[in-house]
């Protein structure tokens, strides 16, 4: 399961990333990806809910690479990711990337927390 959508009002990306069942899918959503964050102001914020993402095969990495590296380019400012409280970290596999990319994302465990600190409000 996942979903793309950007919130024009917000200037922000919402991208939900579930269980995977195969290449094709991940190609699915690096194309949504660029197709909603070009819609957005530059300095757009990005939201990032792998609360039910397990960690795929490396072969993905190269595709949440080419994710980023768009959502970098197209002026992402702030990213947050949710992630589970407890059980596989498929997170990692995001950090390691962004990491790579030059970037660090906060990791929280809920949307509401994440949506605070997008917000700009305490964390």
């Amino acid at each position: 399961m996942h979903d793309v959508s950007a919130d024009l009002d917000k200037n922000r990306i919402y991208i939900t990333v579930g269980k995977l069942e195969n290449e094709a899918e991940m190609r699915t959503i690096v194309k949504k990806v660029k197709s909603e964050c070009v819609k957005l102001k530059k300095d757009f914020t990005c939201l990032t809910d792998l609360r039910n993402y397990e960690y795929q095969d490396e072969i993905f990495e190269k595709y949440i690479k080419e994710a980023q590296e768009a959502l970098l380019e197209a002026g992402m400012s702030k990213v947050v990711r949710v992630h589970r409280q407890v059980g596989v970290l498929g997170h990692l596999q995001f950090e390691t990337v962004s990491l790579d990319l030059g970037y660090r994302a906060k990791n929280v465990t809920s949307i509401e927390e994440a949506e605070k600190i997008l917000d700009g409000e305490k964390e």
